[in-house]
Protein backbone atom coordinates (compact mmCIF):
# COMPACT_ATOMS: atom_id res chain seq x y z
CA UNK A 1 0.00 0.00 0.00
CA UNK A 2 1.47 3.45 -0.93
CA UNK A 3 2.60 5.82 1.78
CA UNK A 4 -0.79 8.07 0.76
CA UNK A 5 -3.22 5.33 1.27
CA UNK A 6 -4.30 5.22 4.49
CA UNK A 7 -6.95 1.63 5.24
CA UNK A 8 -10.33 2.40 7.29
CA UNK A 9 -13.21 0.21 8.40
CA UNK A 10 -16.99 1.57 7.45
CA UNK A 11 -18.85 1.60 10.75
CA UNK A 12 -21.79 3.17 9.71
CA UNK A 13 -24.15 4.26 6.05
CA UNK A 14 -26.14 6.90 6.61
CA UNK A 15 -29.01 8.10 4.38
CA UNK A 16 -29.53 10.75 7.08
CA UNK A 17 -32.07 13.59 6.80
CA UNK A 18 -30.64 17.11 7.77
CA UNK A 19 -32.39 20.57 8.92
CA UNK A 20 -34.92 21.62 6.64
CA UNK A 21 -32.85 25.28 6.09
CA UNK A 22 -29.42 22.97 4.91
CA UNK A 23 -29.11 20.51 2.24
CA UNK A 24 -32.21 18.17 2.34
CA UNK A 25 -30.00 15.11 2.15
CA UNK A 26 -27.35 13.45 1.97
CA UNK A 27 -25.91 9.47 0.96
CA UNK A 28 -22.60 9.02 2.90
CA UNK A 29 -20.53 6.11 5.03
CA UNK A 30 -19.42 7.50 8.30
CA UNK A 31 -15.76 6.02 8.34
CA UNK A 32 -13.16 5.19 11.67
CA UNK A 33 -10.73 7.59 10.85
CA UNK A 34 -10.47 11.49 10.76
CA UNK A 35 -9.03 14.93 11.02
CA UNK A 36 -6.28 12.96 13.56
CA UNK A 37 -5.19 10.62 10.92
CA UNK A 38 -4.63 13.08 8.42
CA UNK A 39 -8.01 12.91 6.46
CA UNK A 40 -9.41 16.68 4.55
CA UNK A 41 -12.22 16.92 2.39
CA UNK A 42 -12.12 15.48 -0.50
CA UNK A 43 -9.66 12.93 -0.53
CA UNK A 44 -11.13 9.82 -2.58
CA UNK A 45 -12.46 6.59 -0.77
CA UNK A 46 -12.07 3.30 -2.40
CA UNK A 47 -12.51 -0.35 -1.81
CA UNK A 48 -11.07 -3.32 -3.87
CA UNK A 49 -14.23 -3.33 -6.00
CA UNK A 50 -13.83 0.36 -7.20
CA UNK A 51 -14.87 4.22 -6.39
CA UNK A 52 -16.85 4.63 -3.04
CA UNK A 53 -16.85 8.16 -2.88
CA UNK A 54 -14.91 11.35 -1.11
CA UNK A 55 -14.23 12.25 2.26
CA UNK A 56 -16.98 14.91 2.77
CA UNK A 57 -16.81 16.04 6.31
CA UNK A 58 -13.65 15.25 8.66
CA UNK A 59 -13.88 14.92 12.00
CA UNK A 60 -11.35 14.72 14.91
CA UNK A 61 -11.52 10.74 14.91
CA UNK A 62 -14.39 9.79 12.24
CA UNK A 63 -15.45 11.11 9.11
CA UNK A 64 -18.45 11.41 6.45
CA UNK A 65 -18.00 9.77 3.02
CA UNK A 66 -20.37 10.88 0.35
CA UNK A 67 -21.07 8.20 -1.99
CA UNK A 68 -20.97 8.69 -5.72
CA UNK A 69 -24.88 8.01 -5.99
CA UNK A 70 -24.99 11.31 -4.02
CA UNK A 71 -27.20 13.92 -5.46
CA UNK A 72 -24.54 16.59 -4.89
CA UNK A 73 -21.17 13.80 -5.49
CA UNK A 74 -19.27 14.85 -9.52
CA UNK A 75 -16.87 12.52 -10.45
CA UNK A 76 -14.69 13.16 -13.44
CA UNK A 77 -14.98 9.82 -15.72
CA UNK A 78 -14.35 7.35 -18.99
CA UNK A 79 -15.97 4.76 -20.73
CA UNK A 80 -13.24 2.15 -20.30
CA UNK A 81 -13.83 0.61 -23.93
CA UNK A 82 -13.98 3.83 -25.90
CA UNK A 83 -12.08 6.29 -23.57
CA UNK A 84 -14.68 9.19 -23.77
CA UNK A 85 -14.98 11.43 -21.23
CA UNK A 86 -18.10 12.32 -18.97
CA UNK A 87 -19.02 12.96 -15.28
CA UNK A 88 -21.02 11.23 -13.04
CA UNK A 89 -23.69 12.69 -11.34
CA UNK A 90 -25.13 10.79 -8.59
CA UNK A 91 -29.20 9.95 -8.53
CA UNK A 92 -30.65 7.99 -6.08
CA UNK A 93 -29.16 5.67 -3.38
CA UNK A 94 -29.02 2.98 -6.02
CA UNK A 95 -27.95 5.06 -9.48
CA UNK A 96 -26.15 7.31 -11.10
CA UNK A 97 -25.92 8.84 -13.93
CA UNK A 98 -23.17 9.91 -16.59
CA UNK A 99 -23.53 12.96 -18.22
CA UNK A 100 -22.08 15.12 -20.93
CA UNK A 101 -21.29 11.85 -23.04
CA UNK A 102 -21.62 13.09 -27.03
CA UNK A 103 -24.28 11.19 -28.43
CA UNK A 104 -22.23 9.45 -31.33
CA UNK A 105 -20.17 7.45 -28.75
CA UNK A 106 -20.89 3.60 -28.87
CA UNK A 107 -22.17 3.18 -25.36
CA UNK A 108 -24.29 0.40 -24.54
CA UNK A 109 -25.92 -1.96 -21.35
CA UNK A 110 -22.90 -3.78 -19.59
CA UNK A 111 -19.84 -1.19 -20.17
CA UNK A 112 -17.71 -0.12 -17.61
CA UNK A 113 -17.29 3.36 -16.55
CA UNK A 114 -14.42 4.04 -14.51
CA UNK A 115 -12.62 7.38 -12.78
CA UNK A 116 -11.18 9.70 -15.34
CA UNK A 117 -8.03 11.26 -13.15
CA UNK A 118 -8.68 14.93 -14.01
CA UNK A 119 -10.40 15.72 -10.67
CA UNK A 120 -7.68 15.41 -8.43
CA UNK A 121 -9.71 13.31 -6.09
CA UNK A 122 -9.95 10.08 -7.85
CA UNK A 123 -6.57 8.16 -9.54
CA UNK A 124 -7.72 7.11 -13.18
CA UNK A 125 -9.25 3.64 -13.67
CA UNK A 126 -11.00 2.15 -10.60
CA UNK A 127 -14.44 1.32 -11.20
CA UNK A 128 -17.54 3.94 -10.88
CA UNK A 129 -20.46 1.89 -12.32
CA UNK A 130 -21.57 -0.46 -15.18
CA UNK A 131 -24.11 1.38 -17.72
CA UNK A 132 -27.77 0.04 -16.71
CA UNK A 133 -29.40 1.93 -20.00
CA UNK A 134 -28.63 4.47 -22.61
CA UNK A 135 -31.24 7.15 -24.28
CA UNK A 136 -30.24 9.02 -27.13
CA UNK A 137 -32.84 11.86 -27.27
CA UNK A 138 -33.09 13.53 -30.28
CA UNK A 139 -33.02 17.03 -29.13
CA UNK A 140 -29.73 16.50 -27.18
CA UNK A 141 -25.94 16.99 -28.00
CA UNK A 142 -25.27 14.17 -24.99
CA UNK A 143 -26.35 10.93 -24.13
CA UNK A 144 -28.45 10.29 -21.33
CA UNK A 145 -26.30 7.46 -19.50
CA UNK A 146 -27.99 5.74 -16.38
CA UNK A 147 -25.42 3.43 -14.03
CA UNK A 148 -25.49 1.02 -11.78
CA UNK A 149 -22.61 1.77 -8.87
CA UNK A 150 -20.02 -1.55 -8.92
CA UNK A 151 -20.02 -0.82 -5.13
CA UNK A 152 -22.69 -1.34 -2.51
CA UNK A 153 -22.73 1.11 0.10
CA UNK A 154 -24.81 -1.08 2.00
CA UNK A 155 -22.40 -4.12 2.21
CA UNK A 156 -19.04 -2.03 2.59
CA UNK A 157 -16.72 -2.94 5.24
CA UNK A 158 -13.45 -1.73 4.60
CA UNK A 159 -12.05 1.49 2.73
CA UNK A 160 -8.70 3.11 1.27
CA UNK A 161 -8.28 6.81 0.76
CA UNK A 162 -6.42 7.88 -1.09
CA UNK A 163 -5.15 11.47 0.54
CA UNK A 164 -2.55 12.38 -2.45
CA UNK A 165 -4.00 11.34 -5.90
CA UNK A 166 -1.99 13.92 -7.95
CA UNK A 167 1.25 11.84 -6.65
CA UNK A 168 -0.59 8.16 -6.89
CA UNK A 169 0.30 5.65 -10.02
CA UNK A 170 -1.94 3.00 -9.63
CA UNK A 171 -1.11 1.40 -12.91
CA UNK A 172 0.89 -1.52 -13.37
CA UNK A 173 4.24 -0.25 -15.15
CA UNK A 174 3.21 -2.43 -18.64
CA UNK A 175 -0.10 -0.10 -18.78
CA UNK A 176 1.42 2.96 -18.22
CA UNK A 177 4.55 2.14 -20.69
CA UNK A 178 2.33 1.94 -23.75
Amino acid sequence: VPNSVLFCFAIGINYRLRTPNTIASHNTITINKGSKHGLKAGQAVLTVSGAVGYVFKPQYFTSHVMLITDRYSVVDALIQKTRAHGIVEGKSKESCVLQYVERTEDVKPGDLIVTGGLDNIFPKGFPLGVVASVERKTKNASLSIELKPVVDAGKIEEVFIVKHAALEDFLPDQVTAQ
